[in-house]
C-alpha cells in the first residue's frame, strides 16, 4: 500500500505530465493558429500581386476596367493580409528564436504593402479612373487638361506613400530570415527603389504641367528654331520664331518672324550681368548682342532665353511666358511619331529626309532667303498642325523625347522662378550643370564665323582623357573639325550656301571653337594641329593688343576668360574643303570634381561621336 506521501507525488508527476502535455497540445494548437494565419495572409498577397498586375495594366489604357474598382479588390486582399499578421498570439511568436524573425519579417513586409495600397494606390487609382493616355492626347488643337488637375494630388499621395515604404522595407531585419522570405523582400525593395526617381519626378512636375498649360490663364511661348547649318554654340541660327499661345489645352500658332524683323542693337533690350558673367564682354563681345541671329552663341539657355524674350518684346511688343528651343534634328525625331507633312510647296517631309531639306535642299531649291523663311515656317506649321490634331500616339511622343533631350536639342525657359528651378533641373535647363557634383562635364561648342551655311558639312570629334590619379586631376580635351564638302561638290552650290568672307579660301569654312572646363578648374594650354596657341585680350582684333593670337592674317584673336564658374578658351579655325582642324585644351583641377566625366557639345547635322579615356592609377 503506498503511502500518503507517494500518493502526493504520484499527483504532482501526473500533474504535471497533464501540465506538459496540455502545454504540447496548446503549443501545436497555436502553432497550428499561426501557420493558418500565415497561409492566409499569403495567399491574400499572392492574389494581390495578381490584382496588382492587372490594376497597372490598365492605368492609362482606354476602355480597361476601372481602376477604382480594381483598387478595391486589390485593398480587400492587402487589409485581410494585413489583419491575419497583426495578432497577440502573431506577436507572441516574434519572440520565439528562429521562427521568430520570420514572422515579423512577414508581418513588416504586409504591413508596409497594405498600407502602400491604401495610402498611394488607392488616390491614384480613384484620381485615374476613367482617364486614358489618348485623353490627353490632342484633338482639333486642344489638350484636355482636367485630367492633369485631377491627377496632381494623387501624384503626391503615391509619392509619399512610397517614400514611407521605401523606408520601412529598409527597416526590415532580413539577416536571420529565410531565403524564401528574404527574396521577395529584396525584390520588393528593389522595386521601390526603382519608382521612388519616378514619382519624386512626377511629383515636381504634375503641378506645373495644368498651369503651363493655360490651365490658369493664357501662356505665350516663343518658339525659335535653330538652323544647324549655320552653326552656333547651342544649336545654329535662331533666324525663324514663333508665338505659341496656350489657353486651357487650346494650342494655337500666333506670329511667326524671322531674323529680317529685328534690327541691329546698338544698345541691345538684356544684357546678362550677375555671377558667372565676369568675362562676358571678353568671350561674346557684342556679336552675340547685336544681332538676333547670334543670341544663341552661348551654351547658357536661361541667357539665350532672355535675349529672345527681350528682342521679341522690342520688336513685336505682346507678352512672352517662356522660350522653347528646338533645331530640324529634332523636328525629324518628331515626325518620327506625326508621320510625313506636306509643305506649303508641295514638298513632302518625313523623318527621312526632313534634316537634308531643310538644312541642304531648302538652298538649292530656293536662292531668295524670303522664301527659304517662308518654306522654314510652312515646316514648323505642318508639324504644328499635325502635332495638335492627335496625328501620332502619345507613346510615341515620349519615345522622342529620350534622343531631344540627349542631343541637347530641346531647350526650355521659363519667366516663373518655381517652373525655371523645375525645368534646371533636368536636360532642358541649359547645357552646362551648374557644378561637378554629378558629373565633371567639359563642353566644345561651334560658332559659325564665315556667314554662311557651311556649318551642314562640318562633322565632329571628341575625345576627353581624364587623369585623376594625382590630387589636381587633367582633363585634356580634343576636338577634331572635318570639312567633308569637296571642291567638286563645293562648285555645284549655290553663293548662299559657301562662305563669302574674306581669307577663306574656296569651298572652306571658318569658325570659333569654345573649349569650356570644369567648374573651378584652370586652362592650362590650347593647340590648334600641335602649334600652342597664344592668348590675346578680347575676341574683337580692334580690342586684341596680340594680334597673332591665332593668325594675324585673319584678324581673329583667341581669348580665355571664365564664365558660369569655368575657364574658357575660344579660338578661330579654318577648315579647308576636305580637311580636319584638331582643337586641344587642357585643364586641371576643379571644385568637388565627380569621376563620372561628361561632355556637352553643340547640337550638329550629324551625330558627335565621343570618346572618354581614364588613366589607370597605379
Amino acid at each position: 500500500m503506498r503511502t500518503r506521501a507517494q500518493r502526493i507525488r504520484r499527483r504532482i508527476t501526473l500533474g504535471g505530465v497533464v501540465a506538459l502535455l496540455l502545454g504540447v497540445v496548446a503549443a501545436v494548437v497555436l502553432s497550428v493558429y499561426v501557420g493558418n494565419r500565415a497561409l492566409i495572409a499569403k495567399d491574400q498577397l499572392t492574389a494581390a500581386q495578381t490584382k496588382l498586375t492587372t490594376f497597372k495594366s490598365a492605368l492609362g489604357q482606354p476602355n480597361a476596367p476601372s481602376t477604382a474598382a480594381l483598387y478595391q479588390q486589390l485593398q480587400a486582399n492587402t487589409s485581410k493580409a494585413a489583419d491575419q499578421v497583426n495578432d497577440p498570439v502573431w506577436s507572441l511568436y516574434e519572440h520565439i528564436p528562429v521562427l521568430g524573425p520570420n514572422l515579423k519579417a512577414f508581418r513588416q513586409t504586409s504591413d508596409l504593402i497594405d498600407a502602400l495600397v491604401r495610402n498611394g494606390v488607392g488616390p491614384l487609382a480613384t484620381a485615374a479612373d476613367g482617364i486614358s493616355v489618348d485623353s490627353l492626347k490632342p484633338k482639333n488643337g486642344a489638350i484636355d487638361i482636367a485630367p492633369l488637375k485631377k491627377l496632381t494630388p494623387a501624384m503626391a499621395d503615391i509619392d509619399d506613400a512610397i517614400t514611407t515604404a521605401d523606408r520601412s522595407a529598409a527597416a526590415i531585419d532580413t539577416k536571420d530570415v529565410a531565403p524564401q522570405l528574404q527574396q521577395p523582400i529584396a525584390k520588393l525593395r528593389s522595386l521601390l527603389d526603382q519608382a521612388a526617381p519616378v514619382t519624386h519626378e512626377l511629383r515636381k512636375v504634375m503641378p506645373v504641367l495644368y498651369p503651363a498649360l493655360g490651365g490658369n490663364g493664357t501662356r505665350h511661348y516663343l518658339l525659335i528654331f535653330q538652323n544647324n547649318a549655320e552653326e552656333r554654340a547651342s544649336g545654329g541660327n535662331p533666324a525663324s520664331m514663333a508665338m505659341l499661345v496656350v489657353d486651357h489645352g487650346k494650342i494655337k500658332l500666333g506670329r511667326q518672324g524671322n531674323s529680317g524683323d529685328f534690327p541691329t542693337y546698338t544698345v541691345p533690350p538684356f544684357t546678362p550681368s550677375g555671377p558667372g558673367n565676369g568675362d562676358y564682354s571678353k568671350i561674346y563681345t557684342s556679336y552675340l548682342s547685336k544681332h538676333v541671329t547670334n543670341i544663341t552663341m552661348t551654351p547658357d539657355f536661361p541667357t539665350t532665353a532672355k535675349y529672345a524674350r527681350d528682342m521679341w518684346l522690342n520688336a513685336y511688343g505682346g507678352k512672352v511666358d517662356g522660350v522653347i528651343s528646338f533645331d530640324p534634328v529634332a523636328l525629324s525625331y518628331l515626325m518620327n511619331a506625326t508621320g510625313p507633312v506636306t509643305l506649303a510647296d508641295g514638298t513632302k517631309l518625313d523623318s527621312s529626309n526632313a534634316v537634308d531639306f531643310l538644312l541642304s535642299g531648302v538652298y538649292a531649291k530656293y536662292t531668295n532667303p524670303k522664301i527659304q523663311d517662308a518654306v522654314f515656317a510652312s515646316a514648323a506649321k505642318s508639324i504644328f498642325d499635325a502635332v495638335t490634331h492627335g496625328q501620332g500616339t502619345p507613346k510615341a511622343y515620349v519615345a522622342q523625347l529620350t534622343p531631344m533631350l540627349q542631343d541637347q536639342r530641346l531647350k526650355m525657359w521659363s519667366v516663373r522662378s518655381d517652373e525655371e528651378k523645375l525645368i534646371m533641373t533636368s536636360p532642358m535647363g541649359t547645357m552646362l550643370p551648374a557644378d561637378n557634383t554629378k558629373a565633371t562635364t567639359v563642353g566644345v561648342y561651334n560658332n559659325d564665323d564665315s556667314t554662311s551655311k557651311m556649318s551642314y558639312y562640318m562633322d565632329e570629334t571628341v575625345d576627353v582623357s581624364t587623369n585623376t590619379c594625382k590630387p589636381t586631376p587633367k582633363y585634356t580635351v580634343t576636338a577634331k573639325v572635318t570639312n567633308t564638302l569637296t571642291l567638286a561638290k563645293a562648285y555645284t552650290l549655290t553663293p548662299y550656301v559657301l562662305a563669302a568672307m574674306s581669307k577663306i579660301p574656296f569651298g572652306g569654312d571658318r569658325q570659333w571653337v569654345q573649349l569650356y572646363g570644369p567648374v573651378g578648374a584652370k586652362l592650362s594650354a590650347v593647340y590648334i594641329d600641335g602649334q600652342k596657341v597664344t592668348w590675346g585680350n578680347n575676341l574683337l582684333p580692334e580690342y586684341n593688343t596680340i594680334y597673332s593670337a591665332t593668325g594675324e592674317y585673319i584678324k581673329r584673336p583667341a581669348v580665355q576668360g571664365h564664365m558660369y564658374g569655368r575657364p574658357v578658351g575660344v579660338v578661330s579655325i579654318t577648315i579647308p574643303a576636305a580637311s580636319t582642324v584638331t582643337v586641344k585644351g587642357v585643364f586641371t583641377g576643379g571644385t568637388d570634381t565627380s569621376k563620372t566625366v561628361a561632355v556637352s557639345h553643340t547640337p550638329k547635322v550629324r551625330p558627335v561621336p565621343v570618346t572618354l579615356t581614364q588613366a589607370k592609377c597605379g
